[in-house]
């Protein structure tokens, strides 16, 4: 009877993982609920918790932190009876994650000190290795970059001990966070080229991608832009190549804003382009790159094109709803068409717009925050960020609460670090 259980239980736990490491949660949550009732009539308190344990992970990914809390306690409380200090540690961990949701960063640190301190000598090292690597994080999180680092270079020092190519390059761009952070741009600068390096030895390009991307970034903010250019352009050739075409034509659009600050405006134009071609979903991204063009197109006195593409942007605004946006845009059009002497026309563009500008201020500041929003839950993390500087600067101008606007960039912030 126990054998045909256990057979089933093994089953759905199987499927209950697979789903999990796909991301399908709920799907994963319900496996692992049906696992659980088998758990429960084995009467082996080490595989209950081991089911507890992956269903609470299941739901901490899903938000249910309530839940999820609970499940890792209870977890806990059987393996400290059973003294079975592999289950202790990772049961800690997940209390670490339920933590880290809830931004008690503090606590979450314990727990993975917690976890790591417990984890048995004898169990896989490279799972160590991700315990260290998280608590790292979150040490980066709190900004105590002293611990964060220490914790790392543990974590590298197990992979490269272990023969883990991947996690040794992955950590290095952990470790460039650190040190850029800490004003050491040369030491974050070596980190990446060496992550560089093993991604290339594992033929991993996209691990590569994304320590070529922190290098941009760095590059961009030390003002090397000519540097940053070309990182970004290797980052765009690897997503064209995977053809990840979101990721493709956020490259192409970043890449414009560099050449426009070197004033390669006909480049700069080429590569927006670029980013609607391969990216062309009617949203509100693809209205702002059709603004601008328009306004790169202006700079070049190409008046006529910088026309079209406000017409297509101001499309796009009204549609969605952005008074604000398309406002600035109608005034733009205007402004194209006193260029080429259409005047009539460019005060009936005039008069749209003031018609859209009433209140100027408070539509913006609601309109800047919602597209902030919205690119935050494309996962647009770039765009996101800035709309909520804008907002947090006219805030400031309005002397409205700005702590909820803080807030976001603060979240916005850790999740591009993390990326």
């Amino acid at each position: 009877m126990d054998d045909d259980i256990i057979r089933d239980w093994h089953v759905l736990m199987e499927k209950g993982t697979a789903f999990l490491g796909k991301g399908q949660y709920t799907e994963a949550e319900m496996f692992y609920l049906q696992s659980l009732k088998l758990a429960k009539r084995l009467s082996e308190p080490v595989i209950f918790a081991f089911n507890l344990r992956l269903l609470s992970t299941s739901r901490i990914k899903q938000g249910k932190v309530v839940q999820a809390k609970r499940g890792f306690k209870e977890a806990l409380k059987i393996c400290q009876r059973l003294q079975n200090y592999k289950g202790m540690s990772e049961a800690m961990a997940g209390l670490a994650s339920v933590a880290e949701v809830q931004d008690k960063m503090e606590e979450a640190a314990s727990w993975y000190e917690q976890a790591i301190e417990v984890y048995p000598v004898t169990s896989p090292r490279l799972r160590l290795s991700m315990l260290l690597s998280d608590l790292g994080q979150v040490y980066t999180m709190v900004e105590n970059w002293d611990k964060a680092q220490s914790a790392f270079e543990k974590a590298k020092e197990l992979c490269h001990s272990y023969g883990y190519l991947k996690g040794e390059g992955e950590l290095n761009i952990l470790l460039a966070e650190v040190l850029y952070r800490q004003n050491r741009v040369q030491d974050a600068r070596t980190k990446l080229l060496r992550a560089c390096r093993t991604f290339v030895e594992i033929n991993d390009e996209e691990s590569l991608v994304n320590a070529i991307q922190y290098m941009a970034f760095i590059n961009f903010e030390e003002g090397k832009l000519v540097y940053a250019r070309e990182s970004w352009q290797r980052v765009l050739v690897l997503y064209l190549r995977h053809q990840q075409w979101k990721d493709a034509s956020e490259s192409a659009y970043f890449i414009a804003k560099i050449l426009e600050d070197l004033k390669e405006l006909g480049e700069a134009v080429y590569y927006l382009k670029l980013s609607i071609q391969v990216d062309h979903r009617e949203d509100l991204g693809l209205g702002i790159r059709y603004q601008y063009l328009g306004q790169l197109q202006v700079r070049m006195k190409d008046y006529r094109a910088a026309y079209a593409d406000f017409k297509k942007a101001a499309a796009i605004f009204e549609k969605y709803g952005e008074q604000q946006k398309l406002g600035e845009t109608y005034e733009k059009m205007a402004l194209c068409l006193e260029k080429v002497g259409d005047m009539k026309e460019a005060q009936v563009c005039h008069a749209k717009a003031q018609s859209c500008l009433q209140d100027h201020y408070g539509i913006s500041l609601s309109t800047y925050q919602r597209l902030a929003e919205y690119f935050e839950n494309q996962r647009s993390n770039i765009n996101a960020l800035q709309y909520y500087w804008q907002s947090l600067k006219i805030a400031q101008d309005l002397g409205i609460e700005t702590l909820t606007i803080e807030q976001a960039i603060q979240r916005l912030s850790r999740k591009i670090r993390k990326k």
